[in-house]
């Protein structure tokens, strides 16, 4: 039951990749005066979309080190796993440019 660990700590970093995402969308929108959808859809269509999402995944580093301080290091790994797929998915589309 060693992966069910690895695997709450994927869950969590998912979550606080989203709940990230969504903040920043949030603060953002209120910093122009615009709908949460009209900014989300502006950094759809410029293809800032990534540069929202590494944004909302800097939230990943506090369940991260929240973990750690709990020596729940499988836990961390799990968020560790979810933050670099998601470095390599936001570098993959910056050079790719879909």
């Amino acid at each position: 039951m060693k992966n069910k660990e690895v695997i709450t700590g994927i869950v969590v970093g998912l979550c606080t990749t989203i709940i990230g995402t969504f903040l920043y969308l949030l603060y953002v929108s209120f910093q122009r005066n615009a709908s949460l959808g009209a900014v989300w859809d502006f950094a759809v269509s410029s293809s800032e979309i990534s540069s929202v999402v590494v944004y909302g995944a800097a939230l990943n580093f506090v369940a991260f080190f929240g973990f750690l301080n709990f020596n729940k290091e499988k836990r961390a790994k799990g968020v560790l796993i979810i933050t670099i797929i998601t470095a390599v998915l936001v570098l993959a589309h910056k050079l790719l440019n879909v």
